[in-house]
């Protein structure tokens, strides 16, 4: 793939369905009855109930209510009981059977979520397409049912693992991720190989911070770190940026203005590095991505801007570009549960 300029400028703004996005064309099909159009390369997120034993300053799910002027304890409601929730969530796997997303198991903490693994089997009976968690690892050696939660996702047959680590160092990272709970430097490295030997492919997620990892130098920390643990795919996130007309402050929308690290003057010392061998670019409705390779290991940038999720949404109110299966057991096309309720 041909590397583009004008992409890395204008980012997001590039984004054209049928020209710059990795699908090119929407899906239409009846959902439960009702005729639905939605991109073809949408991913479901089953969004976990479990309140996250972490609080980071840079929490994504603290920050997306916050950027439609809620707060994340006023709009998160719970199914409590097991046989309605995950009989919808059943449901809702039948009813997007013609679309086949991608499926992403995220949260809160997946990983100290005691439904886990019968959401883990229910994606697995249903055929579910490229499944994903995404976790900050604390559980992973937890035991539910006589097995690890590791073993259930290798068992399930779990294609990828995103592991959340904003710090090589364990006493950095967890001071950054308020997570004193965080896996051991010698339980990570465990946890890596199993996984690898199960057939899951580990990514580590950092985000990245004035304070932490915030520039080239640090990166290449960091991915030194990954490679030592055995992990050869990294992805770097610029903090999310949000619209100040609509954001109700929090403690998130203040970190991040103070912590966020732009990445297009990264991405341009990078394209200068002859370390780096450039991939491809994913040109989303409100992201923009960059995959390189350096000494063997994938390497991602990403920046979103919830802002132009909002004007994209706008733009083209009939399409529907990403489905949240809420813990209150609603398919929705936002990550607000009051809000693009499909059934």
């Amino acid at each position: 793939m041909k590397f583009v300029d004008e992409w890395r400028r204008r980012k997001y703004a590039a984004f054209d369905l049928t020209r710059t996005s990795t699908a090119q064309k929407a899906v239409e099909f009846s959902l439960a009855g009702t005729p639905v159009r939605v991109y073809a390369n949408a991913n479901l997120s089953i969004y976990s109930a479990q309140t996250c034993n972490a609080k980071c300053a840079f929490c994504v799910e603290e920050l997306r209510p916050a950027s439609r002027g809620t707060e994340l304890t006023r709009q998160k409601v719970v199914e409590q009981n097991d046989a309605v929730y995950f009989e919808k969530m059943a449901r809702t796997l039948r009813d997007l059977k013609p679309l086949n997303p991608s499926v992403s198991v995220t949260g809160g903490e997946p990983s100290k979520d005691p439904r886990l693994p019968t959401i883990l089997k229910t994606l697995a009976e249903h055929g579910a397409r490229k499944r994903t968690m995404t976790t900050n690892a604390s559980g992973l050696l937890d035991v539910h049912e006589g097995h690890t939660n590791l073993d259930w996702l290798i068992d399930t047959r779990v294609q990828h693992l995103n592991i959340s680590r904003a710090h090589p160092e364990c006493a950095t990272n967890a001071k950054l991720m308020a997570l004193p709970d965080g896996l051991s430097l010698e339980n990570l490295r465990h946890v890596v190989a199993r996984a690898k030997d199960g057939g899951i492919n580990v990514r580590l997620s950092c985000v990245l911070l004035n304070d932490a990892i915030g520039d080239l130098d640090g990166i290449e920390h960091y991915l030194d770190f990954a490679s030592n643990i055995g992990v050869t795919n990294v992805i770097f996130r610029q903090l999310m940026q949000t619209d100040p007309a609509t954001t109700e402050p929090n403690f998130v929308t203040r970190f991040s203005d103070t912590q966020r690290v732009m990445l297009e003057p990264i991405l341009d010392q990078i394209s200068a590095d002859s370390r780096f061998e450039f991939q491809r670019q994913i040109v989303g409705y409100y992201y923009y991505v960059e995959v390189w390779q350096y000494r063997g290991m994938d390497v991602v940038f990403e920046e979103a801007d919830l802002a132009q999720l909002e004007r994209t949404k706008r733009d083209d109110p009939g399409l529907i570009h990403e489905l949240i299966f809420h813990p209150n057991a609603t398919l929705n096309s936002t990550w607000q549960p009051w809000d693009g309720i499909l059934r």
